[in-house]
C-alpha cells in the first residue's frame, strides 16, 4: 500500500464519527447519495437504498476479482524469450493496470442525480481499499442502469482520490464500475469487504454517504454441478515415455465421453495427473439476466511442477483466471499438495445446524502434516459463503489423495436424507474380501485373480506395476496372503475412521452410504522417487504403520458426469465370461441410479500410481452462490 494511500485511509472517517453527515435530507442542504447492487438483482435504483451501509449473506452489494485476460495481452515469456517466474507469470490479468478491460465483470454503482445542486459544488468518490478499482463511465446517463456495461473499454476513467466531479456530473449523476484487483488470500489481511465514499462540498459544507460491497468467494466445484468440459493431458510426442499409454487413454476417453461432451488436452507439459496440479473454482455476482461468472484455476501448491504453470500460459483468457499460491507454499511434487488431495462436499446442513451453501471441501493431511499454508489459508479465507475445509487422514496412502477412497454422488431424495441430493460412496475392502471369498467357495479359487490380457512392458514410470500379481495369483493365493489380508483391514481401519468424520458432519445413515469393493497392497518400502529427485513423501510413515495403494484399478477414483461414472476398468476375475468384481460395482452404483463406463488405464495410470479422476479434471456450471 502506498504512503499516501495509507495517509488517505487514516483520515478516513469511521462509522461513528459520520454522524450527521451522511445523507439526511430531512436535516441537511446537501443530500449525496451513492448505490451499488444491494438487493442483487443485477440492477442499480432506488430498490437499492435501504441497508447499503450493511453487508450479509442475503443482502449486500457483490464484486469479481476481474482477473482474466480478456485481451490475450499477458506475456508467458521475458523480453528474451525466457520463461517468466511462476510469480510473474501470476501478476498480469484484466486488474492488473489501470484500464477497464472488462467492463462485463466489474460491479455496478451509481450515484443519485442532485438536480438542484450548487454550481461550485465538487463531488469526491474513493475506496477505503486500493484492492479494487473504481472507474466512472463518460457521459454517462445516471443512476437507471437497465442493461449491464458496454464492453468498450474506452468508455471507462479510472477513479483516484484526485479526481473531482463538478456540479454538472453530479446534477446528472455518475455511472460507476468497481472490479477487485486481487483474491482474498487472508482474511485476517483483507476479507473482500470495501466501503465506496461519495462525499460531496459546497457552500462551506460537507455531506457524505457511503456503500458497502464485498467480493465474490473463490468457489470450487461438486459433483451435483452439470460438467461442461473435461480435461486430460495430451500424449506428447513417442519419445515420452507411456505416451502409447496415454494415447490408447485419451481415445477411450474420448469415445466415452461422446460428441456432446467437450474434451480440452494440455499440451505444454507431458504431465498426466490432470486432476493433481490444478483446481477447478469460480467466482460470481447478480447481473441483469442472471449470475456474472468468471472461472478462478487454483494452480497446485506445487512450485516445481511446472504443468501447473498451463493454468496461465493455456487456459487463462477471457472469463478466465489464476491463482497461484505464495511462493514457498509448496515444494517439488509433494503430494500432499496435488489437487487430487481436494473435492467437496455438496451443499449440505451439518448435524449441528451449520449450513454450508455453497458445500465444503475436504482435504488431507498426513498424520501431523497438513497440506500448504498458502491453500488452507486460502479457502478458510472466502467468508461465510465459502468452503472451509474439512480434514480427513490420507497418510496411510502412498499417493495420499482423498479421491483414492471418497466420492460424492448423485442420489435420489427419496431414498437418503430428506432434501439433501448426494450420498457418500468410500472404497471398501470387507465387501471386496467377501465376494473373492464366495467365488473360492463356489469352487473357483483356482482361476486367476485378474484377467488383464494386455502389454505389461514395464517404462520408467510404471512404478507400481505388480506383474506377480497380473500373471501367477489366484483368488485362493490372494486369500491365504496373511500380509495382504492384514494390510487391508489397516487401510479399512482408516477408511472407518474418516467415514465416521463426514457422517458426524453429514445427516446420512449408515445404511446411505455406498460401500464400493476395493482391495489394497503395501507399498512401504518400493517408494521410489518422484523425477525431481525428491522422495514421494517428505512426511514419514506413522509408527507402525505403512503406505498402501490399491491393487486392483479403484473404481472409487473415477470421472463423476451427472447420473454416470467413467471407471478404471477392474480387470477382476472372470467367471462364465463376466468379471465378477466389476459386476459388484455395477451393482452398488446402481442402487443411485449412476451408470458406470470402463476404460482401460491399467498401465496408462493405474501401474502409474492413480486412475481415471487422477488423470482428468473438469469445469462445471458455475452458479449463484449469494441467498
Amino acid at each position: 500500500m502506498s504512503v499516501s494511500l495509507r495517509r488517505l485511509l487514516h483520515l478516513l472517517p469511521s462509522l461513528s464519527s459520520l454522524g450527521s453527515s451522511l445523507e439526511d435530507c430531512s436535516s441537511i442542504t446537501l443530500c449525496p447519495r451513492i448505490l451499488a447492487d444491494t438487493n442483487r438483482d443485477g440492477l442499480v435504483n432506488d430498490l437499492d437504498r435501504d441497508d447499503r451501509r450493511n453487508w450479509t449473506l442475503d443482502r449486500g452489494a457483490i464484486f469479481l476479482p476481474n482477473i482474466g485476460d480478456t485481451a490475450g495481452r499477458c506475456p508467458v515469456v521475458d523480453l528474451a524469450g525466457d520463461p517468466l517466474s511462476n510469480a510473474e507469470l501470476s501478476q498480469c490479468h484484466d486488474a492488473s493496470g489501470d484500464r477497464l478491460l472488462s467492463p462485463r465483470f466489474a460491479a455496478p454503482l451509481s450515484t443519485s442525480p442532485i438536480p438542484d445542486i450548487s454550481p461550485d459544488a465538487i463531488g469526491h468518490i474513493y475506496a477505503d481499499s486500493d484492492r479494487v478499482r473504481i472507474f466512472w463511465q463518460h457521459g454517462g446517463v445516471g443512476a437507471n442502469i437497465t442493461d449491464h456495461f458496454s464492453s468498450l473499454s474506452d468508455e471507462w476513467a479510472l477513479v483516484d482520490r484526485q479526481l473531482t466531479f463538478n456540479a454538472t456530473s453530479l446534477r446528472n449523476g455518475v455511472t460507476l464500475a468497481l472490479d477487485g484487483r486481487e483474491l482474498v488470500t487472508d482474511s485476517h489481511t483483507w476479507d473482500g469487504q470495501v466501503r465506496v465514499f461519495f462525499e460531496i462540498e459546497a457552500r462551506n459544507e460537507t455531506a457524505r454517504d457511503f456503500v458497502i460491497l464485498k467480493q465474490a468467494p473463490v468457489l470450487l466445484h461438486h459433483h451435483l454441478q452439470r460438467p461442461e468440459a473435461v480435461l486430460s493431458t495430451a500424449p506428447g510426442n513417442n519419445n515420452n515415455p507411456g505416451s502409447t499409454w496415454q494415447t490408447y487413454f485419451i481415445q477411450q476417453l474420448r469415445d466415452t465421453l461422446g460428441v456432446g461432451t467437450n474434451l480440452t488436452l494440455f499440451h505444454q507439459d507431458v504431465d498426466i495427473w490432470t486432476q493433481d496440479f490444478f483446481e477447478p473454482a469460480y467466482a460470481s455476482m447478480p447481473g441483469p439476466r442472471g449470475p456474472i461468472t468468471l472461472r478462478i484455476l487454483l494452480r497446485s501448491a506445487q512450485s516445481t511442477r511446472l504443468a501447473g504453470r498451463q493454468v496461465f500460459t493455456q487456459l487463462r483468457g477471457p472469463g478466465i483466471g489464476g491463482f497461484q499460491p505464495a511462493l514457498g507454499s509448496g515444494f517439488g511434487y509433494e503430494e500432499i499438495n496435488s489437487g487430487g488431495n481436494i473435492e467437496t462436499i455438496p451443499p449440505y446442513t451439518s448435524r449441528v445446524g451449520k449450513v454450508w451453501h455453497n458445500g465444503r471441501a475436504i482435504t488431507g493431511k498426513h498424520f501431523g502434516k497438513l497440506p500448504a499454508e498458502a491453500m488452507v489459508q486460502f479457502l478458510q479465507s472466502q467468508g461465510d459463503g465459502g468452503q472451509s475445509p474439512l480434514f480427513l487422514e490420507t497418510g496411510w496412502l502412498a499417493v495420499g489423495h482423498v479421491d483414492e477412497f471418497v466420492q460424492f454422488l448423485p442420489s435420489p431424495s427419496e431414498t437418503m436424507a430428506p432434501g439433501l441430493g448426494f450420498t457418500i460412496a468410500v472404497a471398501d475392502t470387507r465387501s471386496a474380501l467377501e465376494l473373492l471369498h464366495k467365488v473360492q467357495a463356489a469352487g473357483h479359487g483356482d482361476i486367476p485373480a485378474m484377467s488383464y490380457d494386455g502389454d505389461i512392458t514395464p517404462d520408467e514410470r510404471t512404478l507400481f506395476l505388480d506383474a506377480e500379481f497380473v500373471l501367477n495369483t489366484t483368488i485362493s493365493d490372494l486369500l491365504l496372503d496373511d500380509k495382504l489380508l492384514s494390510i487391508n483391514s489397516y487401510a479399512q481401519e482408516h477408511i472407518d475412521d474418516n467415514l465416521a468424520i463426514l457422517l458426524k458432519e453429514i445427516p446420512l445413515r449408515d445404511e446411505d452410504i455406498l460401500r464400493v469393493p476395493v482391495l489394497f497392497r503395501d507399498v512401504t518400502f518400493s517408494l521410489p522417487a518422484t523425477p525431481d529427485g525428491l522422495p514421494p513423501g517428505l512426511d514419514q510413515v506413522k509408527p507402525g504403520g505403512r503406505k498402501v495403494m490399491s491393487l486392483f484399478p479403484n473404481a472409487v477414483n473415477s470421472l463423476v458426469l451427472e447420473k454416470r461414472c467413467i471407471a478404471p476398468k477392474l480387470w477382476g476375475p472372470v467367471i462364465d465370461g463376466k468379471d465378477v468384481l466389476a459386476q459388484a460395482v455395477l451393482d452398488v452404483y446402481a442402487k443411485v441410479n449412476m451408470s458406470v463406463a470402463f476404460i482401460d488405464n491399467y498401465m496408462s495410470h493405474h501401474a502409474r500410481g492413480g486412475e481415471v479422476h487422477c488423470g482428468t479434471n473438469t469445469l462445471r456450471e458455475m452458479e449463484r452462490w449469494w441467498l
